[in-house]
């Protein structure tokens, strides 16, 4: 069996947490350290933080699609799909 992992190949670290993922800059380092319990334990929270609407602040998202010239009203959150299989988030 192959180690779990929420990595969806977004790798950009902003205010110590990978903007793809949601892991810490910590969790990202030692991921490959932890037991497959404590890793599903991880990408639970995250998956539970997304259903609450996601760690990264709204306005973040109006910032970065200003930075490239897309539109995206800051006042509408971005949906968060969950990174484990076989679950989404409404």
């Amino acid at each position: 069996m192959s180690a779990s992992s929420p990595c969806i190949s977004i790798c950009e670290v902003e205010n110590g947490r990978c903007i793809g993922c949601g892991r810490s800059e910590t969790e990202i380092a030692e991921w490959r350290d932890y037991p497959e319990e404590k890793r599903l334990a991880i990408m639970d929270r995250l998956d539970e933080e997304a259903a609450n609407g996601g760690w990264i602040d709204a306005g973040a998202f109006a910032q970065a699609a200003s930075a490239t010239g897309d539109a995206a009203p800051a006042s509408t959150p971005a949906k968060v799909q969950s990174n484990r299989p076989g679950t989404t988030n409404a």
